[in-house]
């Protein structure tokens, strides 16, 4: 989240900005950064979620008790 802090800051920032002005142009950037926003958090969201299930998988194998299959002599 601190990667993406200065860059929703300055989004947001625009998107301020946008609203206040009354040029039609003015709307179709306001469209784009909207759908800039949208893409940053979805891919925010995307790599939360991959770290989360990383996460689980390394928990999942640190719990599981060691195989007792297969020779031990050789």
């Amino acid at each position: 989240m601190t990667r993406e802090l200065p860059w929703l800051v300055l989004q947001a920032a625009l998107l301020v900005v946008l609203l206040h002005a009354n040029a039609p142009e003015v709307w179709f950037w306001f469209a784009a950064l909207l759908v800039l926003l949208l893409w940053r958090s979805f891919a925010w969201r995307q790599r939360r979620w991959q770290r989360l299930q990383e996460r689980q998988e390394r928990q999942g194998d640190a719990q599981e008790p060691p195989s007792t299959s297969g020779n031990a002599t050789g």
